[in-house]
């Protein structure tokens, strides 16, 4: 499709052009409604962006209240296991005690994970419901209900930042890791995590991709894209991952599940789906080996 500006858009938060060109369009797949949101690359930069442009109060009306999971308290056993891919990132990182912020901590559930013997646990969430089960877990005052700019940190503040699928759901990308930078320490960490629009499941699934999640996900990022953008912004990269048990072959099998599947219930389609069941988890392991994971982990260090 033809590049040109496009009167939906405001101006790139990365690059500050207008103009784009479309992709393909993509179905909120939760179903909250049947509008087709258009997933678009930016001239400037190169960025993928979900269109129209929406207000933050605007894409609150497509969180439903179990978005971030079951609304039942869970177990500290199931908590530690279901956020131990995050908590083992960190350890490999060299990263075992300070002062962290996780935000958009949701219910708190990495924080509640951590040992709050050796880490000092601090959470920003934008949704009030989330953000005071986060601080009855974790401490009062521990938890800022708002977005990150919102809650004026001190400078230098945190020696650990996480924005464990965060990024790509607000739209000012840039302006949040500007601003996470000022509140790490120097040669402190951010740890990013987000899904790889440049994989294999990006590519093959288009706008039946899981892992797009319109119109909730606001930018989609690439690694050379998150590697240019951290450094711009006061980082310097030292470990990337594209490995992902916890969403990587699941984005796989629902996207499958769709696109093979669909609304209809073709039959055909279900009994081809059953049959690659068994096949999804070696295959994507494979194609996450050659770096084309759907899931995309990056710790940089504040310089």
């Amino acid at each position: 499709m033809d590049i040109l500006p496009d009167s939906t858009a405001t101006a790139c938060e990365l690059c500050g052009s207008t103009t784009v060109r479309e992709l393909y369009t993509a179905r909120d797949r939760l179903r909250n409604t049947d509008t087709l949101f258009r997933v678009t690359e930016c001239s400037g930069c190169g960025v993928l962006r979900t269109l129209p442009e929406m207000s933050e109060a605007e894409l609150a009306n497509y969180y439903p209240r179990d978005y971030w999971g079951d609304e039942a308290e869970p177990s500290q056993r199931w908590i530690e296991s279901s956020q131990s891919e995050k908590t083992q990132f960190l350890k490999r990182c060299g990263l075992t005690t300070g002062r962290i912020l996780d935000v958009g901590c949701g219910s708190g559930f990495f924080l509640r994970a951590l040992d709050a013997e050796k880490w000092e646990r601090y959470g920003v969430e934008i949704g009030e419901a989330a953000s005071k089960s986060a601080e009855l877990a974790i401490g009062s005052g521990r938890v800022f209900t708002g977005t990150l700019d919102q809650a004026k940190w001190p400078d230098s503040n945190f020696d650990v930042v996480t924005l464990w699928s965060a990024l790509e759901h607000t739209n000012q990308p840039r302006a949040n890791l500007r601003e996470a930078r000022r509140i790490t320490k120097l040669g402190g960490s951010v740890i990013v995590q987000l899904p790889n629009a440049a994989s294999y499941q990006a590519r093959m699934f288009g706008g039946n991709w899981f892992a797009l999640d319109v119109p909730r996900h606001r930018y989609h990022f690439t690694l050379p894209l998150l590697t240019r953008l951290l450094p711009e912004s006061g980082f310097e990269v030292y470990k990337v991952t594209f490995r992902s048990k916890a969403h990587n072959s699941h984005a796989l099998r629902q996207s499958l599940k769709t696109k093979l599947i669909g609304d209809d219930r073709r039959v055909v389609g279900k009994a081809l789906f059953c049959l690659l069941i068994p096949f999804i988890k070696p295959f994507d392991w494979i194609m996450t080996m050659l770096s084309e994971g759907a899931t995309l982990t990056v710790a940089a260090r504040a310089v």
